[in-house]
């Protein structure tokens, strides 16, 4: 039996985004995973903890920067010997077979990226956004990655053991590209499946780069960061 960690960062948000973050979770189809959750200055969190009594929530009290909160996420799951981590934004929400189908996928890979629908307010306005790049089932190199990204920390999921502990500069915005364009430079297999899906929460604060311009998408971070080579 493996040891499996969903990963999630929170912040004082709308009670709702929770709601639906973790009523997802309760909704899948396999169960049997601890929730981490650190949490920079979300006030009650102690009330979500008893509304879903069903999930085993580790709440990880922490205050740092984006970037610092998720190393310290990443480097608990790591000293507790977890053997795959599936990461989640706690203002998105995932279909009910998104942990199931990562570890399946993850019998004969490192690292899994699922495909992510984008929704706001009025509901979900754009469906299997990847997709528009990739087909199911492919294969994704560091080449693929170097100028762009399709990598989030609510959409993979991998394998602990390619991991060594993390440290992030307190000022980087594009953690995810930085990990996953490390993994895959070092080798690391990744597999894109779009039989999962995030569905992606849309509003002023997480926007960017989803546009499509031109009929072209441009993904995340489609550009050269500074510091990230």
């Amino acid at each position: 039996m493996k040891n499996v960690a969903f990963l999630t960062t929170i912040f004082p948000m709308k009670e709702q985004f929770l709601i639906d973050f973790f009523d997802s979770l309760s909704r899948q189809t396999y169960d049997n995973f601890d929730v981490i959750v650190v949490n920079d200055g979300y006030d009650n969190f102690y009330d979500i903890k008893m509304k879903y009594q069903n999930l085993s929530i580790i709440e990880l009290p922490y205050s740092g920067t984006p970037a610092k909160n998720r190393e310290y996420g990443i480097n608990y799951c790591i000293d507790n010997k977890y053997d795959i981590l599936v990461f989640g934004d706690s203002d998105d929400y995932f279909s009910n077979n998104r942990v199931e189908l990562s570890l399946n996928i993850l019998n004969n890979n490192d690292i899994v990226v699922n495909d992510v629908s984008l929704f706001d307010g009025r509901g979900v306005y754009e469906t299997m956004y990847i997709s528009n790049r990739l087909s199911d089932n492919s294969k994704v190199n560091y080449s693929y990655i170097k100028n762009k990204n399709i990598f989030g920390l609510s959409n993979t999921a991998l394998k602990i053991n390619i991991l060594s502990k993390v440290s992030f500069d307190k000022d980087l915005v594009a953690v995810d590209w930085y990990l996953y364009k490390g993994l895959l430079k070092n080798g690391c297999k990744a597999i894109f499946t779009n039989k999962a899906i995030t569905y992606y929460r849309q509003y002023k604060d997480n926007t960017v780069g989803l546009q499509a311009v031109k009929g072209k998408y441009y993904l995340w971070w489609e550009q050269r960061d500074r510091g990230i080579s």
